[in-house]
Formats: structure tokens, C-alpha cells, sequence
């Protein structure tokens, strides 16, 4: 399966060279025209490649956000908790622009984590990207951050592979051993 990349050399030095979360837009310094498609396997060591990762923190009308513990297909991950659901841009959520394209990706990812998914009872935000150099994972990734707001007392229920999913405030979530994606997109969050 061929994933949404930006060539590492899209990104401005300033982004790229430091673990950093950044409330600015990314169409400020990424267009349609910059995404390439990359086999998975590939990208995935090829730090020539960033792939858009959307990362979507769940918050309930209680002020709580969703979480859980890291298992699943990342191994790196595994053990940390965790407050994003997403992941990767796949080809068949292309669209006409890089927003449209991202948007596919994030909704897919969102009904496939979240069995009950109603887009009608969540508001949705974009907060900025995160960057992060600190790890394997972290080269060969960029975070596109939104928080989903759930409404009218609209309550997710977890697909399998999220089945502890667990409700907690920002400040659990920042005392807990929590991965570094999660940590600085709750800095986003703070903004």
C-alpha cells in the first residue's frame, strides 16, 4: 500500500531539525503538489520522506480525553499511552488537494478506531504539526494535530485494537508514561 509522503526537503530547516509543536498551518509550507506516494515498507526507513500523519486528540463534553496503552502494528510504541488516534494517509484517500486528501485520511482512521464514529456529533479543529527527531519513528513522520470535540452526549466506543481506551484529564495524561506525540500535541492543546 502506497502512503501520503512530503519529500524531507519540503519542510523548512527551521521544522524538520528539532523535536518541536508548532501551531501553524501546514499549507503555510506544504501544497498539493509536494505529496508523493511510497510504497509503506519503504518510507518507513526512508528518511528522504516524511509521512502526514493526521493525530487526532478525542476530548469528551467532560473535559477528558481519550487514551490508551500503545500495542498493535507500531512495536516502538509499544507500552506508552497514548491520547492520538490516526495514522497513515493511505492512496485510495487521495483527493484533489493536500487538505482534502488529509481530511479522507483522518476520517477513515477516526471510523476505523472509534466504531460508533458520527462526524454530525464532533467538531473538529486544527491545532499545528508536531515534529520529532528523537526516535526512529519520529524521522520518517510529520503530526498533523486536531482535537475532535464530541457533542450532544456523543460518547466513543473503541473499535478492538483500542479496547482499553481509558478517559483522563490533560494533567493525568501528562503524569503518566505517555509517548512524546501525545506530549507535544497537549502543548498545542495549552495554546
Amino acid at each position: 500500500m502506497k502512503i501520503c509522503c512530503v519529500k524531507t526537503t519540503s519542510i523548512p530547516e527551521k521544522i524538520k531539525k528539532c523535536t518541536i509543536a508548532l501551531n501553524i498551518k501546514y499549507t503555510d509550507f506544504l501544497k498539493t503538489e509536494d505529496c508523493v506516494w511510497v510504497e509503506r515498507a519503504e518510507a518507513e526507513t526512508n528518511t528522504a520522506y516524511q509521512q502526514l500523519i493526521p493525530y487526532i486528540l478525542v476530548k469528551n463534553e467532560q473535559e477528558k480525553f481519550a487514551c490508551y496503552k500503545r500495542h498493535g502494528n507500531e512495536k516502538r510504541l509499544h507500552g506508552k499511552l497514548s491520547a492520538g488516534i490516526g495514522g497513515h494517509v493511505d492512496e485510495p484517500d487521495k483527493a484533489e488537494t493536500l487538505e482534502e486528501t488529509l481530511l479522507n485520511g483522518m476520517f477513515r482512521e477516526v471510523s476505523e478506531e472509534i466504531k460508533n464514529f458520527d462526524r454530525n456529533k464532533c467538531r473538529f479543529k486544527y491545532l499545528g504539526i508536531i515534529n520529532e527527531i528523537e526516535s526512529e519513528v519520529g524521522a520518517v513522520h510529520l503530526g498533523i494535530v486536531y482535537l475532535m470535540d464530541c457533542e450532544n452526549g456523543y460518547i466513543p466506543r473503541p473499535s478492538d485494537e483500542l479496547k482499553e481506551l481509558t478517559w483522563k484529564t490533560a494533567s493525568e495524561i501528562k503524569n503518566s508514561d505517555t509517548e512524546l506525540w501525545t506530549k507535544l500535541a497537549f502543548d498545542l492543546v495549552r495554546r
